[in-house]
This record gives C-alpha cells, structure tokens and sequence, in this order.
C-alpha cells in the first residue's frame, strides 16, 4: 500500500512478531515502515523466502571465505548495499559505515547506513549483523 511519502504502509513488529493496539493489527508508515522493511531485508538470509528469493543478505558470503577483518568489512559493505539497493523505496546509497564489535567468540558487526528515501530524505539505520 503506498502512503504519500512513497515510503509505504505494513504491519508493525516487534522481536518478529505482529503487534495489536487495543485488538487490531498496528501499523507503521512512512519513515518508520522503511526502517522496519529495510531491517527485515538485512536479516533474512538470502534464499530463504520462499515467495521471494532475491530478497535478504547473503552473510554466508561474507563470514564463511577465508578473509581477514578489511576484507570482510568491506564485503559486509557491499552486501548491505546489494541487500538494501534492491527496495525500490530506496533511490540511493549515500553512507555504509561497518564496525567490528568486540564480543564472545562470534563475529559482530555493526552497520551505520544512510540512505536517500523515496520520499527525497536521507534515512539513517543502524544494523547488527552477527555470524
């Protein structure tokens, strides 16, 4: 459904799950449902929607070569652009930054993106990606 910014209309979730407001499914708009669509792209594994394959982030293609830390910051980079590049509310990439995130004896990475919205704003998002 699109709303006037272009930005779209879905249900609200919450840790994965819908949410009810007074009985009713709640809803997010706008900013809010880029953000919450954008994140949903980045952590579902690429393949694994049935109903459409192209969508999600390919992390097996960044944790699982044997690359060092660079390497994998900067192909962690280039997947989040290719994951979150294929939303055609999103018209452009303006800022991927990728941060280690020192923790227990897993991979943890931390995304700072800015995007250009379909509604002509910039949209900060923060993602964590962890392997």
């Amino acid at each position: 459904m699109a709303t006037p910014t272009g930005l779209g209309r879905g249900l609200a979730l919450r840790d994965g799950d819908l949410v009810l407001d007074g009985g009713r499914l709640a809803e997010v708009a706008g900013p809010a449902n880029l953000a919450q669509a954008l994140t949903l792209r980045v952590l579902t594994p690429l393949g694994s929607d049935r109903y459409a394959t192209t969508c999600g982030f390919d992390a097996a293609a960044v944790f699982t070569g044997a690359v060092g830390a660079r390497e994998a910051r900067d192909l962690l980079r280039l997947g989040l652009v290719r994951a979150l590049g294929a939303d055609p509310r999103v018209r452009e990439i303006r800022d991927v930054t990728v941060l280690a995130v020192p923790g227990g004896g897993r991979r943890l990475w931390r995304a700072e993106v800015t995007v250009l919205g379909a509604d002509g704003a910039e949209h900060a998002l923060a993602f964590e990606v962890e392997v």
